[in-house]
């Protein structure tokens, strides 16, 4: 007989041992999630194939402080109103004891609750609650729990952090080409021209409040000419621009915003048979700093900014060589200028006005009230297949500062439009 009691006791050791050692897992629900799955297979009803049951949603994510099981635990209120079914009254009760076990969690676990609701829905992962306060309806852009096969004892949840930077690119490269014989009878003559394009995006968004923009973007292109007979091929297309706005969001679709552009080309750019330049790399070098309100409003699929410095813009441009320093607005024996004064730029960044229609546009306008300058850049890009691209460049540009690139035909206004075809890669 005693033979028979210490063979009992030895076998009862063991399972006292693994009942002392349970998981952490077990431990945040104890035996309420026994009782939960002993009520789901007493329900004959089952939800629709395909259809999803979220009241056990919260029970198998990471740990979240809800505001509604906080509120219904110091509500005196009670509901008296019936279920539609039999189901919906079993999701009740099952929800009431997600609730009981979530307030366990939050009374003798604090430790373990790794966001609130509002960190919760900041993160874009959590599609709200109804004003009554019923069960949450959470829905993962990412899978946010990895369960290995070889974790003992239950559940290993990881929390994927968002991502906050994002990058996009594009380079292309375009060509037109144009031949005319000598004796074509409305004349002309042959060319042919190349451009070169990269655009680079560098962009912060921490789904709060901060935001941070940067745009890079180098545009070159050549062309020959049969009248120039210095230069075998010359500069049409030069442009090394940087733009960067970081912005601090007031409420919807406003932010206190500062700007920062640089710009400038890469190569010299001559005259029809002339050895002179008349532009090179920082000649000239503009610079603007500003800080103002970003306005950024949305109709339907359309989006725009409208970014307004009063008074607090700050110009700045820098001409390298002496004798082009009268042509950029400089006084002689200088070469540089400075000033403040209001800018405002509109933005429409790239977007499908049309089905195979990209449209990018930009206007900026600039004034110390002594002097104006403005600019109005468009580009239609309508994508034949993935790689293949026509593109149409729109510019216009006034500067009443450069007294030397006054025409008697156009006054102080400058207008260039440029077509091309030509294969492009987005990233």
């Amino acid at each position: 007989m005693k033979t028979r009691y210490l063979l009992l006791l030895l076998f009862l050791m063991p399972l006292m041992s693994l009942h002392a050692q349970r998981s952490a897992v077990y431990n945040y629900f104890d035996k309420g999630i026994d009782g939960l799955v002993a009520e789901a297979n007493s329900v004959d009803t089952e939800y629709e194939e395909g259809k999803s049951n979220h009241v056990y949603s919260r029970m198998f994510s990471s740990p979240v402080l809800y505001d509604a099981v906080v509120g219904k635990a110091f509500s005196c209120s009670e509901e008296g109103e019936e279920a539609e079914s039999e189901m919906v009254a079993m999701d009740e009760k099952r929800a009431a004891v997600i609730d009981k076990l979530l307030l366990d969690v939050y009374a003798t676990h604090p430790d373990r609750i790794v966001m609130t609701e509002e960190e919760l829905r900041s993160e874009n992962v959590y599609s709200g609650v109804d004003d009554k306060g019923k069960q949450p309806s959470i829905t993962f852009d990412k899978p946010m729990m990895n369960i290995p096969d070889n974790v003992d004892g239950g559940m290993k949840t990881t929390v994927v952090k968002p991502r906050y930077w994002s990058t996009a690119g594009r380079v292309g490269l375009k060509f037109t080409q144009n031949y005319i014989s000598g004796n074509w009878f409305q004349g002309g003559e042959s060319n042919n021209t190349m451009l070169g394009e990269f655009d680079f995006d560098l962009n912060y968004d921490d789904k709060n409040r901060i935001t941070f923009k940067t745009h890079f973007d180098v545009d070159l292109g050549f062309a020959t000419t049969k009248a120039d007979t210095l230069h075998s091929f010359k500069t049409n297309t030069d442009r090394l621009r940087i733009e960067s706005t970081l912005g601090y969001k007031l409420v919807k679709n406003l932010d206190l915003s500062a700007k920062m552009k640089l710009e400038s080309q890469s190569l010299p750019n001559y005259p029809t048979n002339s050895h002179d330049f008349v532009s090179n790399f920082m000649a000239p070098f503009d610079a603007n700093f500003s800080v103002g309100l970003n306005y950024k409003p949305s109709w339907e699929k359309f989006r725009f900014e409208i970014y307004v410095a009063p008074l607090s813009a700050y110009n700045y441009r820098f001409v390298r060589y002496g004798d082009l320093t009268s042509r950029y607005g400089i006084r002689a024996g200088r070469h540089h200028k400075e000033d403040f004064g209001t800018q405002v730029v509109v933005t429409v960044p790239s977007q499908k006005i049309f089905k195979i229609v990209d449209w990018y546009s930009r206007a900026e306008y600039y004034t110390n009230y002594a002097r104006a300058f403005f600019q109005w850049e468009n580009k239609f890009d309508i994508s034949l297949n993935r790689y293949l691209t026509a593109s149409l460049s729109l510019h216009a540009r006034f500067d009443d500062s450069a007294r030397g690139l006054y025409d008697d035909e156009y006054g102080y206004w400058q207008i260039k439009e440029f077509m091309t075809l030509g294969i492009t890669y987005s990233w």
